[in-house]
Protein backbone atom coordinates (compact mmCIF):
# COMPACT_ATOMS: atom_id res chain seq x y z
CA UNK A 1 0.00 0.00 0.00
CA UNK A 2 1.36 3.21 -0.38
CA UNK A 3 -0.31 7.08 -0.20
CA UNK A 4 1.25 10.37 -2.19
CA UNK A 5 2.12 13.06 -0.24
CA UNK A 6 3.71 15.97 -0.73
CA UNK A 7 6.23 14.94 2.62
CA UNK A 8 8.76 12.23 2.48
CA UNK A 9 7.62 9.91 5.94
CA UNK A 10 11.31 10.63 7.56
CA UNK A 11 12.51 11.44 10.63
CA UNK A 12 12.80 13.44 12.80
CA UNK A 13 16.19 14.42 11.78
CA UNK A 14 14.98 15.99 8.75
CA UNK A 15 14.02 19.20 11.36
CA UNK A 16 17.43 20.74 10.86
CA UNK A 17 17.29 23.87 8.71
CA UNK A 18 18.76 24.45 5.48
CA UNK A 19 20.66 21.51 4.54
CA UNK A 20 23.13 22.82 2.09
CA UNK A 21 23.63 24.57 -1.32
CA UNK A 22 24.80 23.54 -4.86
CA UNK A 23 26.82 26.15 -6.89
CA UNK A 24 26.84 26.09 -10.62
CA UNK A 25 29.85 26.52 -12.71
CA UNK A 26 31.20 25.36 -15.93
CA UNK A 27 34.87 25.36 -16.58
CA UNK A 28 37.21 24.63 -19.80
CA UNK A 29 39.65 22.40 -17.88
CA UNK A 30 42.39 20.32 -19.83
CA UNK A 31 42.96 16.32 -19.18
CA UNK A 32 43.81 15.07 -16.07
CA UNK A 33 44.58 19.45 -15.19
CA UNK A 34 44.32 20.98 -11.52
CA UNK A 35 40.58 21.29 -10.53
CA UNK A 36 39.03 24.17 -11.15
CA UNK A 37 37.80 26.16 -7.81
CA UNK A 38 34.16 28.10 -8.11
CA UNK A 39 32.51 29.89 -4.94
CA UNK A 40 29.18 30.97 -5.77
CA UNK A 41 27.70 31.52 -2.27
CA UNK A 42 23.70 31.18 -2.03
CA UNK A 43 21.74 29.93 0.26
CA UNK A 44 18.05 29.51 0.89
CA UNK A 45 17.52 29.81 4.47
CA UNK A 46 15.91 27.36 7.06
CA UNK A 47 15.49 28.80 10.44
CA UNK A 48 18.00 30.37 11.79
CA UNK A 49 21.41 29.45 9.92
CA UNK A 50 22.01 28.19 5.85
CA UNK A 51 24.68 26.16 4.46
CA UNK A 52 26.94 26.62 1.39
CA UNK A 53 28.65 24.49 -0.86
CA UNK A 54 32.01 24.98 -2.83
CA UNK A 55 32.61 22.73 -5.70
CA UNK A 56 35.59 21.96 -7.92
CA UNK A 57 35.54 20.83 -11.38
CA UNK A 58 37.91 17.99 -13.01
CA UNK A 59 37.85 16.46 -16.23
CA UNK A 60 38.23 12.55 -16.31
CA UNK A 61 38.44 11.62 -19.65
CA UNK A 62 36.14 10.87 -22.72
CA UNK A 63 33.36 9.11 -22.33
CA UNK A 64 29.61 8.38 -22.78
CA UNK A 65 28.23 7.03 -19.02
CA UNK A 66 29.56 7.31 -15.68
CA UNK A 67 29.06 5.14 -12.83
CA UNK A 68 31.26 6.78 -8.94
CA UNK A 69 32.22 5.21 -5.44
CA UNK A 70 34.15 7.07 -3.17
CA UNK A 71 35.32 4.16 -0.41
CA UNK A 72 36.44 4.56 3.04
CA UNK A 73 40.05 5.97 2.62
CA UNK A 74 38.25 8.58 0.00
CA UNK A 75 39.35 7.12 -3.10
CA UNK A 76 37.46 7.66 -5.98
CA UNK A 77 36.42 5.26 -8.61
CA UNK A 78 34.95 5.62 -11.61
CA UNK A 79 33.47 3.30 -14.59
CA UNK A 80 32.73 4.70 -17.84
CA UNK A 81 31.72 3.65 -21.34
CA UNK A 82 33.60 5.30 -24.29
CA UNK A 83 32.09 5.60 -27.87
CA UNK A 84 34.74 2.52 -29.10
CA UNK A 85 32.56 0.44 -26.53
CA UNK A 86 35.20 0.13 -24.62
CA UNK A 87 34.70 0.02 -20.30
CA UNK A 88 37.24 1.38 -18.59
CA UNK A 89 37.92 2.03 -15.17
CA UNK A 90 39.64 5.65 -13.36
CA UNK A 91 40.68 6.06 -9.88
CA UNK A 92 42.12 9.08 -7.95
CA UNK A 93 43.48 8.89 -4.46
CA UNK A 94 42.56 11.93 -1.83
CA UNK A 95 44.41 14.99 -2.51
CA UNK A 96 46.07 13.88 -5.99
CA UNK A 97 45.42 15.85 -9.06
CA UNK A 98 45.41 13.25 -11.58
CA UNK A 99 42.87 10.59 -12.52
CA UNK A 100 44.87 6.91 -13.61
CA UNK A 101 43.06 4.97 -16.22
CA UNK A 102 42.99 1.47 -17.94
CA UNK A 103 40.54 -0.11 -19.77
CA UNK A 104 39.23 -3.46 -18.24
CA UNK A 105 36.76 -4.95 -21.01
CA UNK A 106 36.14 -4.25 -24.89
CA UNK A 107 32.28 -4.79 -25.35
CA UNK A 108 31.26 -7.06 -28.50
CA UNK A 109 27.83 -4.85 -28.52
CA UNK A 110 27.04 -1.29 -29.82
CA UNK A 111 27.05 1.47 -26.88
CA UNK A 112 23.41 1.55 -26.52
CA UNK A 113 21.95 0.34 -23.23
CA UNK A 114 25.54 -0.38 -21.76
CA UNK A 115 25.59 1.07 -18.70
CA UNK A 116 28.75 -0.22 -16.17
CA UNK A 117 28.25 0.05 -12.53
CA UNK A 118 31.28 0.15 -9.88
CA UNK A 119 30.68 -0.70 -6.01
CA UNK A 120 33.95 -0.68 -3.52
CA UNK A 121 34.43 -3.14 -0.50
CA UNK A 122 35.73 -2.30 2.73
CA UNK A 123 39.42 -3.25 1.56
CA UNK A 124 38.70 -0.35 -1.02
CA UNK A 125 38.90 -2.72 -3.98
CA UNK A 126 36.58 -1.78 -7.05
CA UNK A 127 33.65 -4.12 -8.32
CA UNK A 128 31.81 -3.89 -12.06
CA UNK A 129 29.24 -5.07 -13.47
CA UNK A 130 28.89 -4.36 -17.06
CA UNK A 131 25.62 -6.22 -19.06
CA UNK A 132 27.08 -6.20 -23.05
CA UNK A 133 24.35 -9.10 -24.28
CA UNK A 134 26.22 -11.23 -21.15
CA UNK A 135 26.65 -10.21 -17.84
CA UNK A 136 30.29 -9.65 -16.91
CA UNK A 137 31.60 -9.23 -13.24
CA UNK A 138 35.18 -7.86 -13.24
CA UNK A 139 37.02 -6.72 -9.79
CA UNK A 140 40.80 -5.87 -9.17
CA UNK A 141 42.20 -8.36 -6.98
CA UNK A 142 46.19 -8.08 -7.81
CA UNK A 143 45.39 -8.32 -11.32
CA UNK A 144 42.08 -7.50 -13.12
CA UNK A 145 39.70 -10.55 -13.47
CA UNK A 146 36.39 -10.95 -15.56
CA UNK A 147 33.90 -13.82 -14.92
CA UNK A 148 30.83 -14.20 -17.10
CA UNK A 149 27.49 -14.05 -15.01
CA UNK A 150 24.74 -16.81 -16.53
CA UNK A 151 26.70 -18.19 -19.19
CA UNK A 152 24.88 -19.37 -21.97
CA UNK A 153 21.01 -18.21 -20.85
CA UNK A 154 20.66 -15.89 -23.29
CA UNK A 155 20.79 -11.76 -23.44
CA UNK A 156 21.42 -10.03 -21.25
CA UNK A 157 21.33 -5.90 -21.17
CA UNK A 158 20.38 -2.75 -19.90
CA UNK A 159 21.08 -2.03 -16.86
CA UNK A 160 22.90 -3.96 -13.83
CA UNK A 161 22.99 -3.52 -10.23
CA UNK A 162 25.70 -4.28 -8.10
CA UNK A 163 26.20 -3.95 -4.49
CA UNK A 164 28.57 -5.67 -1.56
CA UNK A 165 27.79 -7.59 1.41
CA UNK A 166 28.97 -6.82 5.12
CA UNK A 167 31.36 -9.66 4.53
CA UNK A 168 32.32 -8.22 0.87
CA UNK A 169 30.06 -10.82 -1.02
CA UNK A 170 28.69 -9.40 -4.24
CA UNK A 171 25.41 -9.47 -5.49
CA UNK A 172 23.93 -8.22 -9.00
CA UNK A 173 20.96 -7.64 -10.66
CA UNK A 174 20.01 -7.59 -13.82
CA UNK A 175 17.88 -7.79 -17.08
CA UNK A 176 17.23 -11.29 -18.65
CA UNK A 177 16.07 -10.37 -22.15
CA UNK A 178 16.01 -13.24 -24.44
CA UNK A 179 16.35 -16.66 -23.84
CA UNK A 180 19.15 -18.74 -26.03
CA UNK A 181 16.90 -19.09 -28.81
CA UNK A 182 15.66 -15.77 -28.71
CA UNK A 183 12.64 -16.04 -27.34
CA UNK A 184 11.57 -13.17 -24.91
CA UNK A 185 12.42 -13.99 -21.09
CA UNK A 186 12.06 -10.62 -19.56
CA UNK A 187 12.84 -10.74 -16.02
CA UNK A 188 14.93 -9.56 -13.37
CA UNK A 189 17.48 -11.54 -11.96
CA UNK A 190 19.90 -11.39 -8.99
CA UNK A 191 23.18 -13.70 -8.56
CA UNK A 192 25.50 -14.11 -5.61
CA UNK A 193 28.56 -16.01 -5.20
CA UNK A 194 28.43 -18.48 -2.29
CA UNK A 195 31.15 -20.75 -1.38
CA UNK A 196 33.04 -20.28 -4.29
CA UNK A 197 29.67 -20.57 -7.29
CA UNK A 198 27.20 -18.05 -8.28
CA UNK A 199 24.05 -18.93 -7.47
CA UNK A 200 21.32 -17.27 -9.93
CA UNK A 201 17.66 -16.35 -8.79
CA UNK A 202 15.00 -14.79 -11.19
CA UNK A 203 13.49 -12.01 -8.71
CA UNK A 204 10.39 -11.00 -11.23
CA UNK A 205 9.20 -11.52 -14.05
CA UNK A 206 6.76 -9.45 -16.48
CA UNK A 207 9.70 -7.03 -18.08
CA UNK A 208 10.75 -6.43 -14.76
CA UNK A 209 14.53 -4.83 -13.90
CA UNK A 210 15.20 -2.60 -17.20
CA UNK A 211 16.07 -0.57 -14.63
CA UNK A 212 17.60 -1.83 -11.16
CA UNK A 213 19.23 -0.54 -7.60
CA UNK A 214 20.56 -2.78 -5.42
CA UNK A 215 22.30 -2.86 -1.81
CA UNK A 216 22.50 -5.24 1.27
CA UNK A 217 21.52 -4.89 4.23
CA UNK A 218 23.49 -5.86 7.73
CA UNK A 219 22.57 -9.62 7.85
CA UNK A 220 23.94 -10.08 4.07
CA UNK A 221 19.99 -10.06 2.31
CA UNK A 222 19.84 -7.62 -0.71
CA UNK A 223 17.58 -5.50 -1.35
CA UNK A 224 16.15 -4.25 -4.77
CA UNK A 225 13.92 -1.58 -6.29
CA UNK A 226 13.12 -2.09 -9.87
CA UNK A 227 11.16 -1.00 -12.75
CA UNK A 228 8.00 -3.03 -13.53
CA UNK A 229 6.14 -2.83 -17.16
CA UNK A 230 4.00 -5.36 -17.34
CA UNK A 231 1.20 -6.60 -14.28
CA UNK A 232 -1.90 -9.04 -14.42
CA UNK A 233 -1.22 -8.96 -18.67
CA UNK A 234 -1.24 -5.60 -19.32
CA UNK A 235 0.79 -2.54 -19.18
CA UNK A 236 1.39 -0.94 -15.95
CA UNK A 237 4.61 0.66 -15.15
CA UNK A 238 4.81 0.24 -11.24
CA UNK A 239 8.03 0.45 -9.17
CA UNK A 240 8.82 -2.12 -7.31
CA UNK A 241 10.57 -3.14 -3.96
CA UNK A 242 11.89 -6.52 -3.67
CA UNK A 243 13.89 -8.19 -0.40
CA UNK A 244 15.34 -11.65 0.02
CA UNK A 245 14.64 -12.86 3.44
CA UNK A 246 17.42 -15.85 3.09
CA UNK A 247 14.44 -18.66 1.41
CA UNK A 248 12.69 -16.09 -1.13
CA UNK A 249 12.15 -13.08 -2.04
CA UNK A 250 9.25 -10.51 -0.68
CA UNK A 251 8.10 -8.15 -3.69
CA UNK A 252 5.87 -5.06 -2.90
CA UNK A 253 4.59 -2.63 -5.70
CA UNK A 254 5.50 0.87 -4.01
CA UNK A 255 3.84 2.95 -6.81
CA UNK A 256 1.39 1.64 -9.81
CA UNK A 257 -0.09 3.28 -12.91
CA UNK A 258 -4.05 3.21 -12.71
CA UNK A 259 -3.85 4.22 -16.58
CA UNK A 260 -0.94 2.12 -17.67
CA UNK A 261 1.37 3.17 -20.37
CA UNK A 262 3.52 4.72 -17.95
CA UNK A 263 6.97 5.08 -17.46
CA UNK A 264 6.81 5.06 -13.67
CA UNK A 265 9.80 3.43 -12.39
CA UNK A 266 12.50 4.63 -14.65
CA UNK A 267 16.36 5.16 -13.18
CA UNK A 268 14.93 3.87 -9.74
CA UNK A 269 17.91 4.46 -7.16
CA UNK A 270 17.16 2.81 -3.58
CA UNK A 271 18.71 3.19 0.09
CA UNK A 272 18.55 1.92 3.28
CA UNK A 273 18.04 4.14 6.40
CA UNK A 274 20.27 2.80 9.98
CA UNK A 275 17.13 1.46 10.94
CA UNK A 276 16.32 -0.74 8.01
CA UNK A 277 13.70 1.10 6.22
CA UNK A 278 13.90 1.78 2.48
CA UNK A 279 13.77 4.57 0.06
CA UNK A 280 13.89 5.28 -3.36
CA UNK A 281 13.77 7.80 -5.90
CA UNK A 282 12.37 7.17 -9.64
CA UNK A 283 10.71 8.80 -12.51
CA UNK A 284 7.40 8.55 -13.24
CA UNK A 285 7.18 10.16 -16.15
CA UNK A 286 8.77 13.27 -16.48
CA UNK A 287 8.28 13.57 -12.71
CA UNK A 288 10.96 12.73 -10.14
CA UNK A 289 9.59 10.95 -6.88
CA UNK A 290 10.35 9.96 -3.63
CA UNK A 291 9.29 7.34 -1.84
CA UNK A 292 9.97 6.29 1.81
CA UNK A 293 8.83 3.44 3.31
CA UNK A 294 7.56 3.56 7.36
CA UNK A 295 5.83 1.11 9.19
CA UNK A 296 5.17 -0.65 6.49
CA UNK A 297 3.71 1.40 4.55
CA UNK A 298 4.86 3.63 1.53
CA UNK A 299 4.83 7.43 1.61
CA UNK A 300 5.48 8.68 -2.07
CA UNK A 301 6.32 12.66 -2.96
CA UNK A 302 6.72 14.51 -6.08
CA UNK A 303 10.26 16.25 -5.91
CA UNK A 304 10.36 17.77 -9.75
CA UNK A 305 8.86 18.24 -13.18
CA UNK A 306 12.00 17.97 -15.92
CA UNK A 307 11.84 19.37 -19.07
CA UNK A 308 10.07 18.00 -21.65
CA UNK A 309 12.49 15.53 -24.12
CA UNK A 310 13.85 13.99 -21.64
CA UNK A 311 15.08 10.63 -22.49
CA UNK A 312 14.43 7.97 -20.14
CA UNK A 313 16.96 5.80 -21.43
CA UNK A 314 19.64 7.75 -20.33
CA UNK A 315 18.00 9.19 -17.43
CA UNK A 316 19.52 8.54 -14.09
CA UNK A 317 18.63 9.12 -10.46
CA UNK A 318 21.28 8.54 -7.35
CA UNK A 319 19.73 8.90 -3.84
CA UNK A 320 21.76 9.25 -1.07
CA UNK A 321 21.15 9.99 2.83
CA UNK A 322 23.68 12.53 4.67
CA UNK A 323 24.93 12.16 8.07
CA UNK A 324 21.58 13.43 9.61
CA UNK A 325 19.98 11.03 6.89
CA UNK A 326 18.37 13.42 5.04
CA UNK A 327 17.57 12.57 1.78
CA UNK A 328 19.35 13.77 -0.96
CA UNK A 329 18.96 13.20 -4.71
CA UNK A 330 20.96 13.96 -7.77
CA UNK A 331 19.86 13.42 -11.52
CA UNK A 332 20.09 14.65 -14.99
CA UNK A 333 17.78 17.19 -16.63
CA UNK A 334 17.63 18.45 -20.26
CA UNK A 335 20.31 20.78 -20.04
CA UNK A 336 21.40 20.82 -16.24
CA UNK A 337 22.28 18.36 -13.43
CA UNK A 338 20.16 18.79 -10.47
CA UNK A 339 20.24 18.44 -6.56
CA UNK A 340 16.97 18.06 -4.72
CA UNK A 341 17.62 17.92 -0.92
CA UNK A 342 15.12 18.10 2.10
CA UNK A 343 15.23 20.81 4.04
CA UNK A 344 13.08 19.58 7.23
CA UNK A 345 9.38 21.18 5.15
CA UNK A 346 9.92 20.52 1.63
CA UNK A 347 12.14 20.09 -1.17
CA UNK A 348 14.94 22.51 -2.39
CA UNK A 349 15.90 21.76 -5.92
CA UNK A 350 19.75 23.29 -6.69
CA UNK A 351 21.40 23.10 -10.12
CA UNK A 352 25.00 21.52 -9.90
CA UNK A 353 25.81 22.04 -13.70
CA UNK A 354 23.86 23.59 -16.44
CA UNK A 355 23.74 25.49 -19.96
CA UNK A 356 24.22 22.60 -22.42
CA UNK A 357 21.47 22.38 -25.15
CA UNK A 358 21.66 18.82 -24.79
CA UNK A 359 20.63 16.54 -21.79
CA UNK A 360 22.83 15.52 -18.99
CA UNK A 361 22.75 11.79 -19.37
CA UNK A 362 24.19 8.93 -16.64
CA UNK A 363 24.87 10.87 -13.58
CA UNK A 364 25.97 9.39 -10.38
CA UNK A 365 27.01 10.49 -7.26
CA UNK A 366 28.74 9.29 -4.33
CA UNK A 367 28.58 10.97 -0.10
CA UNK A 368 31.70 11.18 2.08
CA UNK A 369 32.56 12.47 5.07
CA UNK A 370 31.09 15.90 6.52
CA UNK A 371 28.65 15.41 3.83
CA UNK A 372 30.85 15.77 1.12
CA UNK A 373 28.95 15.80 -2.73
CA UNK A 374 30.60 13.75 -5.81
CA UNK A 375 28.80 14.26 -8.97
CA UNK A 376 29.81 12.26 -12.24
CA UNK A 377 28.42 13.13 -15.73
CA UNK A 378 29.50 13.07 -19.47
CA UNK A 379 29.18 16.39 -20.34
CA UNK A 380 27.54 16.41 -23.61
CA UNK A 381 29.15 19.36 -24.63
CA UNK A 382 32.47 18.36 -25.52
CA UNK A 383 32.16 14.41 -24.18
CA UNK A 384 34.05 14.53 -21.19
CA UNK A 385 33.64 12.48 -18.05
CA UNK A 386 33.47 14.96 -15.11
CA UNK A 387 33.73 15.35 -11.38
CA UNK A 388 32.19 18.10 -9.19
CA UNK A 389 32.96 17.82 -5.24
CA UNK A 390 30.55 19.98 -3.16
CA UNK A 391 32.24 21.11 -0.11
CA UNK A 392 30.04 22.01 2.95
CA UNK A 393 31.52 25.44 3.88
CA UNK A 394 32.83 25.78 7.59
CA UNK A 395 30.65 28.43 7.88
CA UNK A 396 27.36 30.05 6.53
CA UNK A 397 26.86 32.93 5.00
CA UNK A 398 23.02 33.79 4.60
CA UNK A 399 22.28 35.95 1.55
CA UNK A 400 18.92 37.16 0.39
CA UNK A 401 17.88 36.11 -2.95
Amino acid sequence: MSKENETPGMSKSFSRACMGMISTSQGGLRDLALPLVVSLLMCYCGQSSAQERSWTFEKVARGLTSSIALDRDQNLHLTYLTREAKVYYAFRPPGSLKWFSIKVVDSTHSTDHIFPRVAVDKQDRPHLCVATGALLYITLNQRWVTEEIDRGSGTLSYYCSIALGPDGTPHLGWYHEKLPDGQNYLHFRHADLEDGAWMVRSVDGGVSGKWSSMVVDSKGFPHASYSQFFSNGKSAGEVRYAEWNGSNWSITAVDSSDNGGSYRGYDNSLVLSPDGSASISYFDGATLKYAHQEHGKWTIAKVDIVASGYDYYGGSTTLLLDSYGNPHIIYGDFGAVKHAFWDGKKWQIETVVSGAVQQYRYVDAAIGPKDTLYVSYPDPEDGFIKVATGKLASSAQVRSK
